[in-house]
């Protein structure tokens, strides 16, 4: 009997991504680089800072390097001396990129299941402390102003990638979807891991070639669709940045002081990562062995779901370009 996921109420989230998951995949992280790149070209105080912080590399070059500390097989290369550096002070690093807010909930607050100290949102609001002068270790990570910016330039997409806000959670038996919030309450982080069994991000959603839903679908499937949108011939980087901000997506600015800009992003999009992992098909859980909480479900994609999230990782990789660029103005150019 397969389990249809369309209903709101029941459901809860896990980014966990205990598997590797890098959000949207290098040409998505360096396509919102560029068009920030871009668009700072007009703004002179942020860009100049952003290209004396970075020693001149480009926003587009350096929002990969948070996963590029990984290891080589990311980008295949070694490590940069600065990326060395960050994985010997942030041995944790791996966990920066998402957070795991039920999506059975309606906001991004900090304490409740799946949301951790140093989890995506958090380390954001570090990394702008840091660019704001502000007490620059006083927080989950360890970074110099130079590490804050690149990570920041990272975590800016990764806010924007729906599996690595909101997630998926199953009860013991891996057959119905729960809320954490709600059937761990009073438990030890929420019951995940015994009470309530995670997809880990989505990550053991399976396609039919067994494949990650989370990191073959949505960090890499829907970048190249995305890129297929617009009229970009070429599809190289550069020309889909144009495109992106010849044609700016609706509702990208974001008010209030900027350090709040990343939960509202988080609590934005969460709608998005119910869909994603709501319109789809999932079939029965197969388990690992009776003793461990932990399974795998296969999942069917119905045949509008491909055109429609496409649709939206165009509209997301833009609304991260122009927030970023718009995040970093609003850091450099209130700077006395």
């Amino acid at each position: 009997m397969h389990i249809y996921i369309r209903i709101a109420l029941a459901l809860a989230a896990a980014a966990i991504s205990f598997t590797p998951a890098w959000p949207w995949g290098n040409d998505g992280h360096r396509t919102i680089g560029m068009v920030a790149d871009l668009l700072l070209a007009n703004a002179p105080a942020a860009r100049d800072a952003v290209s004396q912080i970075l020693e001149g590399v480009s926003l587009s070059e350096a929002s990969v390097f948070a996963d590029c500390a990984k290891g080589p097989r990311v980008c295949q290369r070694v490590l940069s001396p600065d990326e060395q550096d960050y994985v010997q002070d942030n041995p944790q690093h791996a966990v920066f990129h998402y957070t795991d807010v039920a999506i059975a909930q309606r906001q991004y607050q900090l304490g409740a299941a799946g949301t951790r100290a140093d989890d995506v949102v958090q380390i954001a609001k570090q990394s702008i402390n840091i660019l704001r002068g502000r007490a620059p270790n006083q927080g989950p990570a360890m970074l110099s102003k130079k590490q804050a910016l690149w990570v920041l330039d990272h975590m800016v997409g990764d806010l924007h990638q729906p599996l690595h806000v909101g997630a998926l959670y199953f009860d013991g038996d891996c057959e119905d979807p729960v809320d954490p919030n709600v059937v761990g309450a009073g438990m030890p982080d929420f019951g995940i891991g015994s009470l309530v069994v995670s997809t880990h991000g989505g990550s053991d959603l399976k396609m039919r070639n067994g494949e990650s839903f989370h990191v073959r679908y949505w960090d890499e499937g829907v970048v190249r669709g995305a890129m297929r949108l617009p009229e970009v011939h070429s599809r190289t980087i550069a020309d889909y940045a144009q495109a992106i901000i010849n044609h700016p997506p609706v509702g990208w600015e974001t008010t209030g002081d900027p350090q709040t800009w990343p939960e509202q992003w988080a609590t934005e999009i969460l709608p998005l990562a119910e869909s994603a992992l709501t319109d789809i098909e999932i079939g029965n859980a197969v388990k690992a062995n009776s003793r461990e909480h932990k399974c795998t479900w296969p999942v069917t994609l119905p045949r509008a779901y491909t055109q429609w999230a496409n649709e939206q990782a165009l509209t997301q990789l833009g609304k991260a370009g122009f927030r970023l660029a718009g995040l970093l103005r609003a850091i450099f150019e209130s700077e006395p």
